[in-house]
């Protein structure tokens, strides 16, 4: 029987592909994390170019990119969500008193999100094992490095830029150890995703990376209820998230006039009581997006102002910002739900982390916690597709 003929130059330009997507993992989930621990502006030098590099792998590899996933995305309820929140954001900038800063900030966030979809439509539909085994290596060797650095400067005098960079490096970490756990759960190996996890909860540890570390206790607490029941814990933690961002203001409305000067931990409720009670109109429209950063940056805000994404997300975008937020947050936790019983505690895990982080005061609306999320996205999606749904067909027991 004669040999199939194998074109010799196609097989390179696939292996060529395959080393280009390699190379491309390795520069956003290896090499990122460890830039992050020496600068802040790293994530932004160095992931764009891992985009990049997928994206032209991914293209050589299946010629076409699956667009039809993209629409399907967009006109899910969750990406439907994404849009509306999207188009008010840029809807108020015709009010925001701030749009020169306003303006070019939405851009390069909308824009790295959507970044995502390509790049998620051009990763392969099945992650080969060396690809995977890239996401606990960044997670560790990077968690390593957070350790070590913290021993060497605590001889040294240590300065609040580098105590910072440290701390966001590690808040990163924490984000991006749960598809690496997840990749090599799908590999059989839960004492390495065990040892992953241990390693970054050390370095958050060492550098005292408080809303992080709080942040990773409740997203422990989704994954083992994601673990026991993912349909009915994705249902319930993402109603109770939903109704608790669009209530939000009532704990400041009712407790802020409670308040007295001796309670210093608990001035800002009194604070945003006092934003509410003059806002006006301005509680339905808000008062434009990145009004919360720009009036920290300006100081018309004063440092007693709520850190938290539910502050910025209403104060920015008011009521509607807030309703289609709700709705995001809750199809977002049923999209985690419908993952495989593997995947989605890991999914409902980072989800919540993401959660927390934000309404715990750790900037959900920072750039480089922006581009962050985009890593994970890019990330879950590659650990998610090291899952086979296949089986080996079972032998005949007789033969006729």
């Amino acid at each position: 029987m004669a040999k199939p003929f194998i074109n010799a130059a196609d097989q390179t330009s696939v292996d060529a592909a395959h080393f280009l997507m390699r190379v491309g993992l390795i520069l956003g989930f290896v090499v990122t994390p460890i830039a992050l621990l020496m600068s802040q502006r790293s994530i932004f030098v160095v992931s764009p170019i891992a985009a990049v590099l997928i994206l032209a792998a991914g293209l050589m590899l299946s010629q076409l990119m699956r667009v039809k996933e993209v629409f399907a995305f967009l006109a899910s309820r969750i990406g439907l969500a994404c849009v509306c929140v999207s188009v008010w954001a840029f809807a108020s900038l015709l009010w925001t008193p701030f749009p020169a800063e306003a303006a070019p900030r939405l851009f390069k966030i909308v824009s790295t999100l959507l970044l995502v979809l390509p790049v998620a439509s051009v990763l392969p539909a099945r992650s080969r094992p060396a690809n995977l085994y890239v996401l606990p290596l960044g997670v560790a060797v990077a968690s390593f490095g957070v350790v070590v650095l913290d021993i060497v400067l605590s001889t040294e005098r240590h300065n609040a830029l580098t105590t910072e960079t440290l701390s966001r490096a590690t808040s990163v970490l924490l984000l991006l150890v749960w598809p690496a756990m997840l990749a090599v759960v799908l590999r059989g190996r839960p004492t390495m995703a065990a040892s992953v996890a241990i390693v970054s909860v050390a370095a958050a540890l060492s550098v005292h990376a408080t809303t992080a570390l709080l942040a990773t206790i409740l997203a422990a607490l989704a994954f083992l209820a994601a673990k026991i029941n993912k349909e009915k814990s994705g249902f319930w933690i993402g109603r109770i998230g939903a109704v608790s961002f669009i209530f939000a203001p009532l704990l400041p409305w009712l407790l802020g006039p409670l308040i007295g000067d001796a309670v210093a931990s608990l001035a800002w409720l009194k604070d945003w009581n006092g934003i509410l009670t003059v806002d006006g109109v301005r509680l339905f429209t808000g008062h434009g997006f990145n009004y919360v950063a720009s009036g920290y940056f300006h100081g018309y805000l004063g440092a007693e102002t709520p850190k938290s994404s539910l502050f910025e997300m209403w104060t920015d975008l008011g009521v509607l910002g807030a309703l289609a937020s709700a709705a995001l947050l809750y199809w977002a936790y049923r999209l985690a739900a419908v993952q495989s019983a593997k995947a989605a505690p890991y999914w409902m895990g980072a989800l919540t982390f993401v959660v927390a982080f934000g309404v715990l005061g750790g900037g959900a609306l920072q750039l480089w916690w922006v581009t962050a999320l985009a890593l994970a996205l890019v990330a879950l999606i590659l650990a998610t597709r090291g899952e086979f749904q296949t089986a080996r067909p079972t032998a005949p027991r007789h033969v006729l």
